[in-house]
């Protein structure tokens, strides 16, 4: 039939059919009609009986049910060219690539075959007209479609369109009878690129060749002995320090087993730390390291370094370390306790140590707000990088930009020459822990919020940004929330804070963890044989301590130990009388307050528990309560908080902080508690 001596070329794109039609026709154009068609326009006819090349995996399923009587189907094998792709070798790994194509199914096609080229270290992402959003790259690459690419792209690299390979058009000429005829032509011009690409390694050889010389006077300048060896431990370089320590013997196919020793393992020797190896009666610090190609191991590279030299830098390096001012000492360990909340909170920051996000920690001044955080980054995988620590309340507002944000030489009068890395710099890769972030000044805060959103830093008197990669642990003894309404602290640097919050737990809610703690610090401070607190202390002085409110919590408890340890007297127990003058004031205080309490009506309970929180719901209102000793009912605390209400002593609204005390409610709160 005359339909025979059709082809039909059918394609995604009008783009990649002409570049098709015009390679098909360069060789059997003049004995063989063909007709071309693209998706993009539509396909409205059926092919029975005729011959059809279709242009890729994705084109047959649009076209499927237009070829199911086609005589013959013949999927085009398109290859890239290589005198087009060899800017794309260029690009670094994980390079993020944009893949500009003219639609999103040939997108996806082009970076499968780019992947299938061997540039599967690249990161691909597609765009094409249409698209609705897109990652934005400084790179692009495009088969063909460059008019298509977005504006403003830094650097685009066309591939050019693929071209039909020899065994597609021998496939076309066989099918039409054509191979004797015109296959003189193809494979001349195969050969033809044959030659070319011939060419092309041979200058790529030459190079490599040029390169090789490179790489060899790198190596014999290199300050260690150097070789590598294959995966059986035979020699296959060896640099100008390796053979002067062989007195210019060659070690080339040599196995190194035989240089070190018969046990030594290659496999197990790059797993584990340095080995020592003695050579011609000099001691060497040997480290081996896998050359690695997608995984699989190539060679092996083995440095050999005198172990005298090693000594002196050993010791250089122990002197930096022990000058080394951002070092986290403290981990979970120091944190143990008996009390349940104290435990939960505990393992809650177990959990928020593994991931990067910012952590707020909220509590009273001597809770170990700091001691917290060290042990959250030593918890982490940030663990053996910086971790840096600065108090907003000890620095002043006219300091803290430049100690933050580091400075350039002359930004101010008393710049140090060459200028200073800010401590976020100092922090880069690690954690920054900012210590009473409440007083940070309202200026500052702008500052911090830009730090936080963009990864940037600027150095005061400089204009370059300096991109920085850190943990943001802050702490703080005030209410923010309270602050915020207050307008003295920014709400979005707020929420930026607080992702993940965690509040400590003041001591006089451990009451199990004082003994202990009492324990642990009088024989740390002591220095004597290890005393009971029972021995130490008479029995009125422990339950004064085990009632006592600990307002400065376990820093208050410590000082108070290490007072008892320089004022006890030999074989005497620690008496009231034999206490601080302010802890007893303290204790005093406490008692006059318990007694105001005892008299204060259920009402004033409810009030001041919504008071000592900012925002409470009325089910921890009614564990609040039963914590100190009060039990009230769930429905009784809803009418009390109605009667409060109505008095617009409080304001309730929905969720879990629903109460909001109002100014009206501290007042009446002031009449009751006036000292």
């Amino acid at each position: 039939m005359e339909k025979v001596n059709e082809l039909i070329v059918i394609s995604l794109g009008e783009n990649t059919l002409h570049s098709v039609l015009e390679q098909v026709k360069r060789y059997i154009g003049n004995q063989v009609k063909i007709r071309g068609y693209s998706i993009e326009k539509g396909l409205h006819e059926q092919f029975d009986d005729q011959v059809v090349l279709i242009t890729g995996d994705i084109v047959f399923q649009y076209s499927s049910k237009h070829i199911q009587g086609a005589k013959k189907v013949m999927i085009a094998r398109r290859a890239l060219s290589y005198e087009k792709i060899n800017q794309v070798f260029s690009l670094k790994e994980q390079t993020n690539v944009l893949l500009v194509n003219d639609t999103e199914e040939s997108c996806f096609e082009a970076i499968e075959q780019l992947k299938s080229h061997g540039f599967q270290s690249l990161n691909f992402f597609p765009y094409y007209p249409g698209i609705d959003s897109f990652v934005e790259c400084n790179v692009a690459v495009t088969p063909g479609e460059a008019h298509l690419t977005p504006k403003g792209m830094e650097h685009v690299i066309d591939i050019g369109n693929r071209q039909v390979d020899i065994t597609t058009i021998t496939e076309i000429m066989f099918e039409f009878g054509l191979l004797q005829d015109s296959g003189v032509l193809a494979s001349s011009e195969f050969v033809r690129d044959v030659i070319e690409l011939t060419r092309h390694l041979w200058k790529l050889n030459q190079k490599l060749d040029d390169s090789n010389l490179l790489l060899s006077t790198i190596f014999d300048k290199f300050p260690k002995a150097l070789l590598f060896c294959d995966k059986d431990g035979r020699i296959t370089y060896t640099n100008e320090k390796m053979n002067w320590i062989f007195e210019g013997q060659s070690l080339l196919g040599n196995n190194v087993l035989k240089l070190i020793d018969s046990e030594f393992d290659l496999q197990l020797a790059q797993e584990h730390e340095d080995t020592v190896a003695v050579l011609n009666d000099h001691t060497y610090i040997v480290s081996v390291d896998p050359v690695k190609k997608e995984g699989d191991i190539l060679c092996y590279l083995m440095e050999f370094e005198n172990y005298d030299t090693l000594k002196q830098l050993d010791e250089v390096v122990r002197t930096k370390i022990n000058h080394q001012k951002f070092v986290a000492r403290y981990s979970f360990s120091h944190l143990y306790s008996r009390n349940h909340q104290m435990i939960q909170m505990v393992e809650l920051a177990k959990k928020m140590a593994r991931r990067d996000s910012t952590i707020l920690i909220q509590g009273e001044s001597g809770t170990g707000k700091e001691l917290l955080a060290q042990a959250i980054h030593n918890e982490s995988s940030r663990s053996h990088l910086p971790f840096v620590a600065v108090n907003f309340a000890a620095l002043s507002s006219s300091i803290l930009e430049s100690e933050l944000f580091g400075y350039e030489e002359g930004a101010f009068t008393g710049a140090k020459k060459g200028g200073k890395r800010g401590l976020f710099e100092e922090a880069h890769k690690g954690t920054i822990f900012m210590d009473e972030i409440g007083d940070a000044p309202l200026d500052l805060q702008v500052k911090l919020l830009r730090v936080l959103q963009e990864g940037v830093v600027r150095r005061v008197g400089g204009n370059e940004q300096v991109p920085i990669d850190v943990r943001i642990i802050a702490a703080t003894n005030l209410n923010l929330e309270e602050k915020v309404r207050e307008g003295s602290f920014r709400e979005d640097l707020y929420y930026r804070l607080n992702v993940l919050p965690l509040d400590t737990v003041p001591l006089r809610k451990r009451q199990e963890d004082i003994l202990p703690l009492m324990q642990y610090y009088l024989t740390h401070l002591s220095g004597e044989e290890i005393y009971h607190v029972h021995e130490y202390m008479e029995n009125k002085t422990i339950d004064f301590f085990l009632s006592h409110p600990w307002p400065g919590n376990v820093r208050e408890l410590v000082n108070v130990v290490e007072y008892m340890v320089n004022v006890k007297a030999p074989r005497k127990k620690i008496a009231l009388v034999d206490l601080p003058s302010y802890i007893l004031k303290e204790g005093n205080l406490m008692k006059k307050e318990h007694v105001k309490q005892k008299t204060c009506s259920e009402e004033k309970e409810v009030l001041l528990v919504i008071d000592e929180t900012f925002g409470i719901g009325r089910r921890k209102i009614v564990q609040e309560l039963l914590n100190r000793g009060i039990k009230v009912g769930e429905g009784k605390v809803k009418r009390i908080l109605e009667q409060l209400r109505e008095k617009q002593l409080i304001e309730v609204n929905k969720g879990v902080r629903g109460c909001v005390i109002t100014e009206e409610g501290k007042a009446e709160l002031k009449k009751v508690f006036v000292t």
